[in-house]
């Protein structure tokens, strides 16, 4: 008999977005469909082994497939203006991507390499994000946190955001 683990519990948390918003990072680019590969496997090795590992699936190919349908509208219409990836030495290192859901953007994902976690990329690519979302005339930003994701609820209300 097989186990299926249960689904993660998760919650929402939602951030204001701040007028005058936050001047652009100018080190990171934003995402285009080439990147999926590089995106999937990035995915797979941030999340593997955390609470959100099932998120990514089983693996690469798995990972890279949940990235393309976030690219396709899986979690409402992707916004590119609003979503970034850091690079260092030409290798992807983080990326946040963002969608809107039902009239609201959704921080729809943010990892970072395992080789550099600790880093503050997470904070400077959400930081981007709300900043360009301001721009576009959104007030807020929401994302779905993972009861058990201590580290990344910290970081999340570190940056404003609060249980809606």
């Amino acid at each position: 008999m097989t186990h299926t683990p249960a689904e993660p519990r998760r919650y929402r948390l939602d951030a204001m977005l701040s007028r005058p918003p936050v001047p652009a990072d100018e080190s990171f680019r934003t995402p285009t469909r080439a990147d999926l590969p590089l995106l999937g496997a990035l995915m797979w090795d941030a999340y593997r082994g955390t609470p959100d590992e099932r998120d990514a699936g089983d693996g690469v190919a798995s990972a890279t497939e949940e990235i393309r349908l976030t690219f396709d509208g899986e979690h409402g219409p992707f916004v590119p203006e609003a979503s970034f990836v850091a690079e260092e030495d030409g290798r992807l290192v983080a990326a946040a991507l963002v969608t809107v859901w039902r009239g609201t953007p959704l921080l729809a994902f943010v990892f970072t390499a395992s080789s550099h976690t600790g880093r503050g990329l997470a904070r400077r690519l959400i930081r981007a994000a709300m900043g360009a979302l301001a721009e576009l005339g959104y007030d807020r930003l929401s994302l779905a946190v993972t009861e058990d994701n201590a580290r990344a609820r910290t970081l999340y209300e570190s940056m404003g955001f609060a249980p809606v």
